[in-house]
């Protein structure tokens, strides 16, 4: 049984580990773990890495805006989710990147068409709101595309307790 559990993986390395079993019998509780004979003694190694043990206790999201790494992590098939809050957003939408340029240009866009009329924006910090939160679905928009299962996106911290203003 795997109990979900959101992990961070910029700490995680793919690199393998060593684990040293040191009896037979504790292979077949691994028994789905890559065997590599490491030693002639009478114990056998076992050679996983940190992002497969975890994978094979519970469920792993990654915790990050970048595209690049989240479709790395996505294609070893261990990582399942993907969740993304507003730092990661702001980040995505300043680092040059041509697909994020795009996010932005289209969630400003989006903004101003719905909180401006012809002769300006009413309310500035709405737009700018607006074009935040716009940013964010569209990055989240993105990651669905990489991850198998579900994506999460935070809300700003003024609508934690509005489930109405959440939605809209």
């Amino acid at each position: 049984m795997k109990f979900p559990l959101l992990t961070t993986l910029a700490t995680l390395s793919l690199s393998p580990a060593t684990i040293t079993a040191f009896t037979p019998h504790s292979l077949s509780i691994a028994s789905n773990l890559k065997m590599s004979p490491q030693s002639t003694s009478s114990s056998t190694s076992l050679q996983i890495s940190a992002l497969e043990s975890l994978a094979d206790i519970t469920t792993l999201s990654i915790d990050s805006g970048d595209i690049d790494t989240v479709s790395r992590y996505a294609k070893t098939g261990l990582i399942t989710d993907a969740t993304t809050n507003p730092l990661f957003v702001s980040q995505a939408g300043a680092n040059g990147d041509a697909r994020y340029e795009a996010m932005v240009a289209e969630a400003i866009t989006y903004a101003k068409q719905t909180t401006c009329a012809e002769d300006g924006c009413p309310v500035p910090e709405e737009t700018l709101n607006m074009a935040v939160d716009r940013l964010a679905v569209n990055l989240g928009k993105e990651l669905v595309g990489l991850v198998p299962g579900r994506v999460s996106t935070e809300v700003d911290i003024r609508l934690s307790y509005d489930t109405e203003g959440s939605v809209e």
